[in-house]
Order: C-alpha cells, then sequence, then structure tokens
C-alpha cells in the first residue's frame, strides 16, 4: 500500500433506527428524503456519508448537537452496523 492509498473509505454510509430500517434504503438506490423516512416512523441519523482519508492527513468530524457524528463514529469502530453503505479500513 503506497501513502496515496486510503487508510479509511467510508461510500454511501446510512444509519436509519426503526423497525424497518432496512427497507429504507433499498428501492431501486433511490434516497428517501427526512420527510419520508419520518413517515414511516424511522430516524435517520447517518445520511449518504462519503470520507475517503489518506495517510498523514487529520480528518475531523463536526456538526452540531444531533447531526449524527457519534452515530457515525460508532458505526467506524463497528459498535453499530451501518444500514446500508460500506467502510473499508486499510483498502
Amino acid at each position: 500500500m503506497t501513502s496515496a492509498e486510503a487508510k479509511l473509505v467510508c461510500r454511501d454510509v446510512w444509519k436509519i433506527f426503526g423497525s424497518a430500517s432496512g427497507m429504507a434504503t433499498g428501492a431501486a438506490g433511490r434516497k428517501p428524503t427526512s420527510e419520508e423516512l419520518r413517515a414511516a416512523g424511522l430516524v435517520g441519523a447517518v445520511r449518504d456519508v462519503n470520507i475517503e482519508v489518506r495517510t498523514g492527513e487529520i480528518f475531523v468530524i463536526m456538526g452540531l448537537s444531533g447531526s449524527g457524528k457519534s452515530t457515525l463514529v460508532r458505526c467506524l469502530s463497528r459498535l453499530i452496523e451501518p444500514t446500508s453503505g460500506e467502510i473499508l479500513f486499510n483498502g
């Protein structure tokens, strides 16, 4: 692995809480709106996150209270599994 290769890659990562959360992101690749999620009784904690962090980079996750920072970090550390998308470490 060269230093230019990504150490962490997140592609289309979603975390949706609720009883039918798996169905929310599966409709032919269509991305649901916040209103559609709420109407279905679901909560979109992390929506469509795409990150690439390379060797030597410093990456900061910032946001307002309730914006999904802790949920994203829990997904990255595999404390919880994302509803959809992929997280790759070292390729």
